[in-house]
């Protein structure tokens, strides 16, 4: 359901942190997991929120924002940015995050968006999977984020990609390389002013 006036965000942030724990265990650490409140409503901004409860108890977050998109593939246009999920881990593999993801994608096709955008850690095998099924594109590979991992973009076209595959391909393995010598020229500079 979209998040209740009753349902504090502060709730809503333990949920994110407690379902992130598991990521942080296998060696990535997603945004939500030490976000701060002020952070957190930021990133939200005049997003939409919607929350799993299992009576008064939030277990499963998700949430929707439109941006202007930065992309080579979507650029400068309005997409829905998908963000902020999590599901406690008692609650992973069971239908939580299919009726919360089923409510953020009523919320986009209602707006008229019709391209969502996501990132998610490069080894998180089951998101990318699961998103390459739904029709989504592994697009672009960013910087290090704050919790040391690299995320990739994903982006979904809600009437079908419009670009090749091999392209989608190309622009991943071109902004991976570029990122990769980035980061590589980088690290060299810090040694060289280190001695």
């Amino acid at each position: 359901m979209e998040k209740p006036d009753w349902v504090s965000w502060e709730d809503v942030l333990t949920c994110l942190h407690e379902a992130h724990k598991v990521n942080k265990r296998k060696g990535f650490t997603m945004p939500g997991y030490a976000m701060t409140m002020e952070e957190y409503m930021e990133k939200l901004g005049d997003g939409q929120c919607y929350v799993a409860l299992e009576g008064n108890k939030v277990i499963g977050v998700t949430s929707v924002k439109f941006i202007k998109s930065r992309r080579w593939c979507t650029w400068g246009k309005k997409v829905a940015y998908n963000g902020l999920d999590g599901i406690l881990k008692e609650y992973q593999g069971t239908d939580v995050f299919i009726s919360l993801n089923a409510l953020r994608y009523k919320y986009i096709k209602e707006s008229g968006v019709n391209i969502i955008e996501f990132n998610t850690a490069e080894h998180n095998k089951v998101v990318i999977k699961n998103n390459l099924k739904r029709g989504a594109r592994i697009v672009q590979y960013a910087h290090r984020a704050k919790g040391g991992y690299h995320p990739i973009v994903m982006v979904r076209w809600l009437h079908g990609c419009p670009y090749p595959d091999w392209l989608c391909i190309f622009m991943f393995k071109l902004s991976k390389m570029i990122v990769t010598l980035s980061e590589l020229g980088s690290r060299r500079k810090d040694s060289v002013e280190k001695e």
